[in-house]
């Protein structure tokens, strides 16, 4: 009998082929794994430790992120915001006496920035920031050490939008616009959380949101946003204290967002045109009806960074001796 034909390079065995048996005693690359013994029945009590367990845990990660997203999603709307979580910060932890914001003549002094141009493509947006961030570090770092505090540049994260985006500070949610991070030193710019419908190609508001966020840098740098978050931890973070502290936090931020618009502006770098718009947005940001009141009224949203442009300075910035009025 004729030996059958040897299949071509294209065969492909018939459905049910098996591979034949490799001849005894022959190794094959893999050792067979000994037959485990069957796992013994969990008893009633085994059955509810493990309840137990789950359940405990289930408690402590929602405990997590809900202390994570303390701020970063209050409200109808996602906003600005540094989220309340410990860690990352450096400095003197004081708050209205804090050596950054007791200097009589500590100012930001006018500095031209050769800002790129700014577009919602990621790529583009990101180059934007990154030489925003260069100039900031420039304009804040000569005023630490002139009180004798180190400073380190954060680091910047620039994305199409928030999905799949984990920080330390908000888990694995989505519900988040532009943030400051302590715990990782991190701020977190996601494009399609600015508004840029309503906003179009006003980049001075999206510097404005940048320079807000990274005045949360400044603060945990001196050692303020440290202080803060160990009162609001002890005061509940959404008691009338805790709140009161997340605005003063937040309003100084607006403060610090002026100055360093004042330093640019006096620069050369904004018009004065851009600077009207930057006012304008301002005092349409802060707290909407059914917001939680963590940011501070729109009316003082604007005042504080009138005031951090006009004075252009940082005692003028210091929300944690203001009135309870100029803070609500």
């Amino acid at each position: 009998m004729a030996a059958p034909p040897v299949p071509s390079s294209g065969y492909t065995p018939q459905p049910g082929y098996r591979a034949p048996l490799p001849p005894p005693n022959v190794h094959t690359g893999s050792i067979p794994q000994a037959q485990r013994p069957a796992k013994p029945r969990r008893g009633r009590w085994g059955t509810l430790l493990v309840i137990l367990v789950v359940l405990v845990t289930g408690v402590l990660l929602r405990t997590a992120l809900n202390t994570g997203l303390d701020t970063a999603g209050s409200g109808d709307s996602v906003r600005t915001t540094y989220p309340s979580e410990p860690g990352g910060s450096t400095g003197v932890a004081e708050t209205a006496n804090n050596p950054l914001v007791t200097g009589a003549d500590l100012t930001l002094v006018p500095a031209g920035c050769k800002y790129t141009p700014w577009s919602t493509d990621v790529d583009t947006a990101r180059t934007f920031f990154e030489t925003a961030a260069a100039c900031l570090e420039k304009a804040w770092q000569p005023l630490f050490a002139d009180v004798g505090l180190t400073f380190e540049a954060p680091k910047l994260v620039v994305s199409e939008d928030t999905s799949g985006i984990t920080t330390l500070c908000t888990g694995n949610s989505s519900n988040f616009a532009a943030f400051y991070c302590s715990a990782d030193k991190t701020i977190y710019m996601p494009i399609s959380q600015l508004q840029t419908d309503l906003i179009k190609d006003n980049w001075v508001v999206y510097l404005s949101v940048f320079a807000h966020e990274y005045g949360h840098h400044v603060q945990a740098q001196s050692g303020i946003l440290g202080k803060v978050h160990a009162q609001r931890r002890e005061a509940g973070t959404r008691s009338a204290t805790g709140l009161e502290l997340s605005r003063r936090t937040e309003l100084q931020a607006n403060c610090f967002d002026g100055m360093y618009l004042a330093s640019s502006a006096g620069g050369g770098s904004l018009t004065s045109a851009q600077i009207g718009v930057a006012r304008s947005d301002m005092y349409h940001r802060g707290d909407s009806s059914g917001d939680m009141r963590d940011h501070g009224s729109s009316q003082n949203s604007g005042a504080w960074f009138e005031l951090g442009y006009d004075k252009n300075r940082t005692s003028q910035c210091n929300t944690f001796s203001a009135s309870a009025s100029k803070v609500n």
